[in-house]
């Protein structure tokens, strides 16, 4: 495997278009997010791999190959593995489209990794089914009841060891994110992660502690925050674990309707 140049990029955007399960692979190919690409080849590449960065991989095409199979092995040995060991991060993970053979590849494991594979889900928005907030909450001068504030959140606030290697405009890299507030104190937020595509943007949702958890702080966030994104045109995408129930029942209380499953797979360092 070959790291792409950013001009070589469009030969693999087939691999991942028409999925949204695949707009961060996309929002890197096409210069929205930063991350690294690696192909078998640069001109007809037949396999490939979005790594985004500070997150997760995106790995797509023919892994029916066996050479393609020993490339993507010595890939995770040569590429991965040593990444993760200079970050101290002891994990990572590959997402893949949902067929026998990435995971007759993956779950046996490697030496000096275990695997675990487990499914996630995308939820495309029905807007016809979204009910907004009633009236722009606002934080007010007091700082008391329940309010929302809207503020711009770095899109890579915790990679900073990452931040060398990128370009300048990613440094700074910002989206909006509405925090919700009791008492003038920060109980929960949403806000786009950064990975958009056309008008396409996926979300993520907090709510910091358990106590505050179950009280719809989740759900003014998301409103409010997609509110705000419909006023310019966006639309949001929801992603979460199967596992995830109240995941899941926050999406379609939210208007969001599931349309693709597929699987992760998280490989551990020993």
């Amino acid at each position: 495997m070959i790291e792409l140049n950013f001009e070589d990029y469009p030969a693999v955007e087939v691999f991942f278009a028409g999925k949204k399960q695949h707009i961060p692979a996309l929002s890197v190919l096409q210069g929205n997010y930063p991350g690294r690409v690696f192909a078998d080849d640069a001109a007809s590449p037949s396999l490939a791999v979005v790594w985004a960065t500070g997150r997760w991989m995106y790995a797509a095409g023919d892994i029916t190959s066996e050479l393609n199979r020993m490339k993507l092995t010595a890939f995770l040995q040569t590429q991965v593995i040593p990444g993760c060991k200079r970050r101290q991060e002891n994990w990572f993970e590959i997402y893949t489209d949902d067929c026998d053979a990435w995971t007759a590849l993956f779950t046996p494991g490697y030496a000096g990794l275990k695997v675990y594979r487990h499914m996630e889900s995308v939820y495309e928005f029905n807007q016809a089914k979204f009910n907004q907030p009633e009236g722009k909450v606002t934080e007010d001068a007091s700082g008391s009841g329940v309010t929302v504030d809207y503020r711009e959140f770095p899109v890579l606030e915790d990679y900073e060891e990452e931040l060398s290697g990128i370009h300048n405009r990613f440094r700074s890299l910002t989206t909006t994110g509405a925090v919700v507030k009791v008492e003038g104190q920060a109980v929960s937020v949403c806000k786009n992660n950064g990975f958009t595509v056309n008008n396409s943007y996926f979300i993520d949702v907090d709510t910091y502690s358990e106590a505050e958890r179950g009280k719809g702080y989740a759900s003014l966030a998301a409103r409010s925050l997609i509110g705000y994104y419909l006023e310019r045109g966006q639309l949001p995408l929801w992603e979460t674990t199967h596992e995830n129930t109240a995941s899941h029942r926050l999406a379609l209380k939210l208007g969001f309707e599931p349309v693709e499953s597929y699987p992760v797979f998280a490989f551990v360092l020993e």
